[in-house]
């Protein structure tokens, strides 16, 4: 088959689609991955075809971060500027990289534009998430609803769901509606996705979703894309990695931008001192500055997590779906710093699978907190064994393989 992966997301979200559309292609499959630009020199790396996505990621990721500070009413003006013209752009583009093709797949981003375009082309359109969206259940909360009181029970967190639907595609509405209608000559609701089955990129262990007649979904395990052949480490960083005076852990923010990088990394470094550990600082998007002279820190811009997350004794993140998965499948704990979106609900999975302390929410995040969240990470035997346990069961599983299956699938029915 012709299959286009639509992977509008932040580097840490392009990955695991990546490895998808890795595991189509040596399957037999033609693949074209569209992304954005920054996801671009990765993918072709990789060997993969792709299209471009126009925009600036980063500079959009860090727009809608001050919307959504300033508070609601900023977050739906920046909604109502910025998101009409921008998918209508984005639709056109999907448009022209997907002509041709036998199936079209990608997450929330991807549906955006790909569900009326495989209308427009007369396709169907397999959704792909990297969360359990669309699967309620009482047995965890929403994806957005985290907050739900507890006392509510299970009808909360039904309701927790249901929301999180509300909340997902709301803001969407209206500019995919306009872009179906000015772009691809469409009118109506999107309907490329009905009746295909839904796969889920995480593992089973981590989140289990309740069967649902009529509508299958497929929890296949994590798409991970493997550190490439021609990486190495720098020379510095195995050095401090080697180093056996005390424990070492990661601190990384991934996409998230900090209003004042400098602060935040004075009070990191002023947590690992306090817990008696050191870090490797992986600066990214994140922006934690260099610790000049620092004995007890390493800055680094930027390494593969399922290289650097075995090294180290537990992994300070912001709770990103990739990174949690990455985490989890090293076998260490976690301390999940949660700015939003889906990142309070991956946290509270960790907490829950008894492998990480509790969360530290963006806002609550201080230098005492920090520290004392370290110092149970890299002492408490019982979770660092929980960690190692489950880290195992997750890399035993083959996501990939497990979801090109289902792909694999879909051709005969079609």
């Amino acid at each position: 088959m012709r299959i286009a992966v639509i992977a509008n997301d932040t580097r840490g979200g392009v990955q695991p689609y990546a490895a998808l559309g890795v595991g189509l292609q040596r399957a037999g499959h033609e693949v074209t991955v569209v992304a954005p630009s920054h996801s671009i020199a990765m993918l072709t790396g990789l060997g993969l075809t792709t299209a471009t996505l126009s925009g600036d990621a980063e500079a959009e990721a860090e727009a809608n971060t001050a919307a959504n500070r300033r508070g609601p009413i900023a977050s739906m003006r920046y909604v109502a500027r910025e998101l009409t013209p921008r998918i209508e752009a984005w639709t056109r583009e999907t448009l022209a990289a997907c002509e041709g093709a036998d199936l079209l797949t990608g997450g929330v981003g991807g549906m955006i534009t790909g569900l009326s375009v495989a209308e427009r082309v007369g396709v169907p359109f397999v959704p792909t998430h990297l969360q359990p969206i669309g699967a309620p259940t009482g047995d965890h909360p929403g994806v957005l609803m985290t907050a739900v009181p507890s006392w509510l029970g299970r009808p909360g967190r039904l309701a927790g769901h249901r929301l999180t639907e509300l909340a997902l595609w709301t803001p969407f509405a209206k500019p995919m509606a306009t872009a179906r209608r000015t772009v691809l000559g469409l009118s109506g609701r999107a309907r490329a996705a009905d009746g295909q089955p839904v796969l889920y990129g995480f593992s089973p262990r981590v989140v289990d979703l309740p069967p649902r007649p009529g509508h299958p979904r497929h929890v296949t395990g994590y798409w991970f894309l493997p550190a490439g052949p021609m990486w190495t480490p720098p020379p510095a960083l195995e050095a401090f990695l080697a180093r056996t005076d005390s424990p070492v852990v990661s601190i990384g923010f991934g996409s998230m931008a900090n209003q004042d990088p400098a602060a935040v990394t004075d009070l990191v470094l002023g947590a690992v001192r306090d817990a008696g550990v050191r870090a490797v600082l992986i600066s990214g998007w994140g922006g934690l500055a260099p610790a000049a002279g620092s004995d007890d820190a390493l800055v680094v811009d930027a390494v593969p997590h399922d290289w650097l997350f075995p090294r180290v004794a537990a992994a300070v993140h912001h709770g990103g779906a990739g990174t949690t998965g990455a985490a989890l499948a090293a076998g260490v704990p976690a301390v999940v710093v949660p700015f939003g979106v889906d990142q309070p609900f991956w946290a509270s999975r960790v907490t829950a699978l008894g492998v990480g302390p509790t969360p530290i929410p963006r806002k609550r995040l201080t230098r005492e907190a920090l520290a004392a969240a370290l110092r149970t990470a890299v002492t408490d035997e019982a979770m660092t064994a929980r960690a190692a346990a489950l880290g195992r069961a997750i890399r035993a599983e083959d996501g990939v393989a497990a979801a090109v299956t289902h792909f694999q699938d879909i051709g005969p029915r079609r």
